[in-house]
């Protein structure tokens, strides 16, 4: 699959949610880990990156490790985050402490998907119901990187513009409800 049939598949997934409820909850892999494998090695280092990423600047908040990651030019497609590595870490400042870099990723993951230098995750997101007040429902998050010279230089995700992103850290809201 081409680069921008990867894309296409992404953007028509995400066209859809809107529409549709899911009936069937979606659930995350049972072994994280197993989701990195490839017989390709590099597409195996390209979702190590990512996956690693995900563990080191998501989860944990360590800034002080995004050089590891990003490109200085680092594109970004969330309407609610400035491009650029420097404002990445500002971000991340902003909308979430400094923890322990976990293991595996914080969050509940669907599939990880590599092809050419563009990396897909798939998680499952925890989102309130607004025709159920104090509960949440569940949903899939997609996020889409492009990967150069062994560094994330481009993402796209399907979050809409929100003030609340600015502020909100998302290992602390993307949590099933209490029952």
């Amino acid at each position: 699959m081409t680069r921008g049939k990867l894309l296409a598949c992404c953007i028509l997934m995400i066209a859809g949610l809107p529409a549709i409820q899911a009936q069937t909850p979606p659930t995350a892999a049972p072994d994280q880990l197993a989701l990195l494998k490839s017989t390709d090695p590099k597409l195996a280092a390209n979702k190590k990156l990512v996956f690693d990423m995900y563990r080191s600047i998501v989860n944990a908040g360590r800034t002080d490790l995004a050089e590891k990651f990003f490109t200085k030019g680092y594109i970004q497609h969330n309407p609610n985050v400035a491009s650029g590595r420097d404002a990445l870490v500002e971000y991340i400042k902003k909308t979430r402490p400094v923890r322990p870099i976990p293991d595996t990723i914080g969050f509940p993951v669907i599939s990880i998907m590599a092809e050419g230098d563009m990396v897909l995750v798939a998680s499952v997101e925890y989102v309130d119901d607004p025709e159920k007040p104090g509960t949440k429902y569940t949903t899939t998050h997609f996020d889409l990187y492009r990967v150069e010279n062994g560094l994330i230089a481009e993402h796209w995700d399907n979050l809409q513009k929100s003030k609340a992103a600015l502020t909100t850290d998302p290992n602390v809201t993307n949590k099933p409800a209490k029952p």
